[in-house]
């Protein structure tokens, strides 16, 4: 029997010295039919160079003047013969068996239509704060329902004859994979590994992370559309808060970070996997040690963990 072709999509702009490294993660990977297409987004770093001896007949390079993130996988998109279809970031690292487990997992629900995996992040060059919650269909519609991310969004592998028809928003500077996902999870099912196959490097001093004024906007606009394909009148009760002036800096940099390893933390005790729960929770609290916002992590390592189901619960009916 074939195995069944992917594509991988690589968006690039300015990766710098990541980008050689980020390339050689999928062409280690253990699955073989793959074409890797390699979209450079009107890099001016010279990053491309950096892959210009890398001879490998998978490779195909498109390449186009600057216009963001989701103009550049949808160049990928308009080139698309294979089966399936996954993204990975120019800078982040997919483990060897990421592709072969994705296309397992397709094979085997044949009715979804996309499956996303765990993932870690790299901090200061280190691999930290796996996630490793698996979550089914149902979990996922869930997720869809209330306006969720089911997982990091380039973990993703779709299944092209259920998404052709679906584009990403070339308007959304920040949000686009998170808008194409709520789009095609209200149509079809979502299910997510539990393994972490993908390692997503943080940069804090990225224009998105920096500028809190464009993200607000944009994922706004998100749930803004999400709400006006659904029917919904309660916008408004999903706008989300400007940080207060107080807030430190870094926190506004670090936005969603401290939760990664909240969640990574649960998902190692839940596993029984102690010792790198207690870990992670310590690799947190190092960032901002004066800080009582990073120990977080920490307390959901102590606290019984009925006692934080509870807790959730509780704080999301508020919500």
């Amino acid at each position: 029997m074939t195995e069944p072709s992917v594509c991988i999509l690589i968006p690039v702009y300015n990766a710098g010295e990541y980008l050689r490294p980020s390339v050689q993660s999928i062409l280690s990977q253990t699955y073989s039919n793959l074409e890797i297409l390699i979209i450079d987004d009107g890099s001016t770093d010279g990053c491309m160079d950096s892959i210009a001896d890398l001879d490998d007949r998978r490779i195909r390079l498109i390449t186009q003047k600057n216009g963001g993130r989701a103009k550049a996988l949808n160049a990928g998109l308009e080139e698309l013969s294979s089966d399936f279809y996954a993204t990975h970031d120019a800078d982040d690292i997919s483990h060897q068996r990421r592709i072969e487990l994705q296309v397992q997992c397709m094979l085997e629900n044949p009715q979804v239509a996309a499956i996303f995996t765990g993932c870690d992040l790299i901090l200061n060059g280190r691999p930290v704060a796996p996630r490793i919650a698996a979550k089914n269909a149902d979990q996922c519609r869930e997720d869809i329902e209330n306006m969720r991310m089911p997982a990091h969004d380039p973990t993703g592998m779709w299944r092209v004859s259920m998404v052709r028809d679906f584009q990403y928003e070339p308007t959304l500077k920040v949000g686009a994979g998170f808008d194409y996902i709520l789009r095609v999870g209200e149509l079809y099912p979502l299910i997510v590994l539990g393994d972490c196959l993908y390692s997503y490097r943080v940069h804090f001093d990225s224009i998105t992370r920096r500028d809190w004024a464009l993200r607000k906007q944009m994922v706004q606009e998100v749930l803004r559309r999400a709400c006006e394909r659904r029917g919904l009148e309660l916008f408004e009760q999903r706008v989300i808060e400007t940080p207060p002036e107080k807030t430190m800096v870094y926190r506004e940099l670090e936005m969603g970070i401290v939760s990664h390893f909240m969640e990574s933390v649960l998902d190692l005790r839940r596993l029984g996997r102690h010792f790198q729960a207690l870990r992670t929770a310590l690799d947190c609290l190092r960032l901002h040690p004066s800080d009582p916002y990073y120990y977080k992590p920490l307390a959901y390592f102590m606290a019984p963990l009925e006692l934080i189901k509870y807790y959730r619960s509780i704080k999301a009916k508020v919500r």
